[in-house]
């Protein structure tokens, strides 16, 4: 589909429309599939009216046993949340509320590294979140709320100022798995002749921590850990020998800054073995900001869950220019890209400790929608990440460079950027190469339209200096999606057992969770198919002419299909119904449309559309 230049400037193979019609498996075009309700049964959801995010994981990277999540919410009043493991759902809930209010509640995202599956939704708290198949929980530990407490305890010979100060960790058998800050000094001078110093940790966080870490010093400046105590132990009781000191009792304590936690960041991605954040859900001061976790040779703990600040681990891009950031992708061909709503930027591995990325500025007048950027692959099965810029549309940026994909732009002059809800959602379909955006057009405040890219399709035209061709859009309940997924499946088919993966969508109640490319209606709701070619000019704009039988090569299939001839632009119209039943058992079947003919036409276009429901 073409509706950006002139009909009858449109090359052999476009069309002036392609609604509910895709190019996958047949030269001239097919009727695209629809969708089919999927059970939610204990999940928690049905009491919510819109499914507002889907996602999946692979615990223990384990392919054949995925695992779904679901948030469901009625916006500004609750939210739900499910996974779907082992092919049963059952309700989660999160340490910190999801915060319910919209456009919020449409942007969550997650992303899964060193199996756990990381979250980025709002909440009343300033934290990232993860799900560590136990608990979705904040990442990292705060730091205690307060400094340890002493007192003297027993008789003997303890003298001389001392310095205390805990950390709060979790342990997994004897591997420390996340550490917090040390909390503020205790300051102990003791008085008489105590056997030593009894030291109260400060309250529990909450956060799961199940041991707290003694740090102490002589000379408030050299901290060791000499103790790891289990949480339900409230006291500990130091009785070192002041001339003896702390150095033999633990291993130098780690330097203050190593263990910030990660910030309620609002985009995360994956790069090998860094988990990359992005913008803030609250903090202004940090909508141009990016930042990423230590590599996981790192010699500290829980380095997925951390943010040291000695090494520089973020990046501010042009504040209070270009807008906040709207994205960032996964890293493609060894660089990941972030986005603003005007700039683009490309962020490179250095090698470096103290600056682990180089930042380049792509472009300062190209940006993303937020909710649009998707990484998949090109024509020639090159990675690369598409998005759709807010005056441009359509775009993506990979081994090609930065490239606008024409074809669309009449569509385009329709998106509400305004959106209250949802402007765009998109995801790469790997088995049929589309890249399917659902837009909101036309003032609505959620989408209604898809536009489906058909990257196989794609062709570089060197005189307009862009990508052409693969569109087609999809109209009816389909459309009307809040968030979509690729969510995989085992399947059976003739006994078979495969994996599968389905484009998933979220719609209102009370059709909430579909599986695309199935059925032939959209969860039960009739929709038409319909592709009409360019204007065929056979002689000149003076000349007359007609068409006086015509024939059809098809899919052979039961049902009819609706083929129609358009004189001058719909000055006259014709059109016969066309049984696609086959005679005997061959997969493709020719007919004759003998009652098909128009005469005195200076131009003819043809159709083919369902029949009237």
């Amino acid at each position: 589909m073409n509706d950006e230049l002139p009909p009858h400037a449109l090359a052999e193979d476009q069309c002036v429309l392609a609604e509910n019609a895709e190019f996958f498996w047949s030269t001239l075009g097919e009727r695209r599939a629809g969708c089919d309700p999927f059970d939610l049964t204990d999940s928690g959801l049905l009491a919510q009216s819109t499914i507002a995010h889907l996602s999946e994981w692979f615990p223990d990277n384990a392919v054949k046993t995925p695992e779904w999540w679901a948030i469901g919410a009625i916006a500004g009043v609750s939210v739900a949340v499910a996974r779907r493991s082992g092919g049963v759902w059952a309700a989660v809930s999160p340490d910190d509320a999801i915060t319910s209010a919209s456009p919020g509640i449409f942007q969550v995202r997650s992303v899964a590294l060193n199996n756990k599956l990381f979250w980025a939704y709002p909440s009343a708290t300033d934290r990232l979140h993860c799900w560590d198949k136990t608990y979705l929980r904040r990442t990292g530990l705060a730091e205690p709320i307060a400094a340890p407490t002493g007192a003297v305890e027993g008789s003997g010979s303890y003298a001389s100022v001392r310095y205390f100060r805990v950390r709060y960790v979790e342990k997994s058998g004897d591997t420390v798995v996340r550490r917090s800050e040390p909390s503020a000094t205790l300051s102990f001078t003791p008085t008489g002749t105590p056997a030593g110093c009894r030291i109260t940790r400060p309250a529990l966080l909450g956060e799961h921590e199940t041991h707290w870490e003694v740090e102490a010093s002589t000379d408030n400046a050299n901290f060791y850990c000499i103790e790891t105590v289990a949480k339900a132990t409230t006291i500990y009781d130091d009785e070192t020998d002041y001339a003896t000191g702390y150095a033999d009792l633990g291993p130098v304590s780690e330097v203050s800054g190593t263990y910030l936690t990660q910030p309620s960041c609002r985009y995360i991605g994956i790069d090998g073995d860094r988990l990359l954040m992005a913008g803030h859900w609250t903090d202004t001061t940090q909508q141009s900001r990016i930042a990423w976790t230590p590599v996981s040779n790192d010699p500290g703990d829980g380095n997925d869950e951390r943010i040291p600040l000695l090494t520089n681990n973020y990046r501010n891009l042009d504040n209070s220019e270009g807008g906040p950031i709207t994205g960032i992708s996964n890293a493609v061909n060894g660089t990941w890209c972030t986005f603003k709503w005007s700039h683009l930027y490309r962020l490179t591995r250095t090698g470096e400790i103290n600056q682990a990325y180089d930042v380049y500025t792509v472009s300062k007048k190209r940006g993303a929608i937020h909710g649009s950027v998707v990484d998949g692959v090109d024509e020639n099965g090159a990675a690369c990440v598409y998005f759709l810029d807010p005056t441009l549309g359509p775009s993506r940026i990979g081994s090609g460079g930065l490239q606008a994909i024409r074809g669309m732009g009449t569509t385009w002059t329709r998106v509400s950027l305004n959106a209250a809800h949802v402007i765009a959602h998109g995801v790469y379909y790997p088995f049929k190469q589309q890249v399917c955006w659902w837009i909101a057009v036309d003032g609505a405040d959620r989408p209604n339209l898809v536009l489906k890219l058909q990257v196989d399709q794609i062709r570089w035209s060197e005189d307009s200096g862009a990508a052409w061709r693969g569109w087609s859009i999809a109209t009816g309940r389909i459309a009307e999606a809040y968030c979509s997924s690729i969510l995989s499946e085992i399947t059976i088919v003739n006994s078979v057992v495969n994996l599968s993966g389905h484009p998933f969508i979220g719609l209102s109640a009370p059709d909430l969770l579909q599986r695309c490319d199935v059925n032939t209606t959209d969860a039960g709701v009739p929709y038409r198919a319909t592709i009409r070619t360019r204007p065929i000019f056979a002689v000149g704009l003076l000349d007359r002419w007609g068409a006086m039988t015509a024939a059809l090569l098809a899919t052979a299939r039961v049902g009819n299909v609706v083929v129609k001839l358009i004189r001058d632009f719909s000055k006259e119209t014709a059109q016969v119904a066309v049984d696609l039943s086959p005679e005997g058992t061959e997969d493709y079947v020719i007919k004759a449309l003998d009652d098909l003919s128009m005469s005195e036409a200076k131009c003819l276009q043809v159709e083919f559309t369902d029949p009237e429901a």
